[in-house]
């Protein structure tokens, strides 16, 4: 079993202060040296919008700065983490706009804004006539998925009956589709964190864990060589020691964080695996992914006691 040594991991530190957006660099100081909760909150409200949801690149593959139903949704994990009440201003906003950009007709939120064409995106991210609601089943998972959990966690003012019923077509969908773990895996990891919610009804809890647990072995990339590509792997199905369906791959998640520590690059940092074909830009998100994939590397080896 790998470890991440001391100096190994002071060059990941280096590397985050003195190159990752300031943002990971406050999340990074929380998690790893008790850092002020409130430094993170003020780099997070630099990507909020004057409508209440986040956007301007928190997502660093979706360059515009309105706001999407991605980035709200991953500004409110960053709250979450925090232990932010529900009536914080971030909060309070973020979820006032989840609420007024629903479709009611389809009961789904779109997944980034129709602005996105008009500014440098990664190719998924990509809508011509209706392909992305095409490439992402309708948006019935994702980001819906993401979405009821954090409204479960936040959402204590919402009318019930709405909620309840939106968690119940959510649900749905998850017990239904062809394949759970689809591509890169953003689906089960979704649906993973909203299972793990704790203001999830058990009733609900139960139906995804059944899901989670017969998609794991099915979908997971077992070999090592294939999980530098887009696929879902040990750690994104798993990413703590006492998610669900941990006991399934044991042996699969142990060589993941090997291969984790192996991969590494002697500035300190992980790097993407991916590209999109804005030049300019790419060089600035790949810089913002790096902090992103650092922190969150480090974060995962600490979880799995790896560091």
């Amino acid at each position: 079993m790998k470890l991440l040594g001391s100096e190994a991991f002071k060059r990941a530190r280096r590397f985050l202060e003195t190159e990752a957006r300031p943002l990971e660099r406050a999340l990074f100081a929380f998690r790893f040296e008790d850092g002020s909760p409130n430094r993170v909150v003020e780099e997070l409200a630099r990507f909020a919008n004057e409508d209440g949801g986040f956007g301007r690149a928190l997502e660093p593959d979706v360059r515009t700065p309105s706001s999407s139903a991605l980035a709200t949704a991953l500004g409110l994990k960053v709250l979450e983490e925090l232990d932010a009440p529900p009536h914080h201003p971030l909060v309070r906003g973020a979820v006032d706009w989840l609420v007024e950009t629903f479709d009611p007709d389809a009961w789904v939120w779109r997944v980034v804004p129709r602005n996105t064409n008009d500014h440098p995106h990664a190719p998924w991210w990509h809508d011509e006539d209706g392909s992305l609601a095409r490439t992402f089943d309708g948006f019935e998972i994702i980001p819906r998925a993401l979405v009821v959990g954090l409204l479960h966690r936040f959402g204590r003012c919402l009318p019930a009956d709405w909620l309840d019923e939106v968690t119940e077509s959510t649900v749905r969908c998850v017990e239904t589709v062809d394949v759970l773990g689809e591509g890169g895996g953003s689906d089960i990891e979704y649906v993973v964190h909203l299972a793990r919610t704790e203001t999830l009804p058990d009733r609900y809890r139960r139906r995804l864990v059944t899901r989670i647990r017969a998609a794991i072995p099915e979908v997971v990339a077992r070999d090592p060589e294939a999980w530098s590509t887009y696929c879902v792997t040990p750690l994104r199905a798993v990413p703590s020691p006492g998610s669900i369906g941990a006991d399934l791959i044991e042996r699969e998640l142990q060589e993941n964080l090997d291969v984790l520590i192996d991969r590494q690059s002697s500035d300190g940092a992980w790097d993407p695996t991916w590209t999109f074909e804005y030049p300019p830009e790419w060089a600035i998100a790949r810089t913002e992914w790096c902090g992103i994939l650092t922190l969150g590397a480090l974060t995962t080896l600490h979880v799995f006691g790896r560091i």
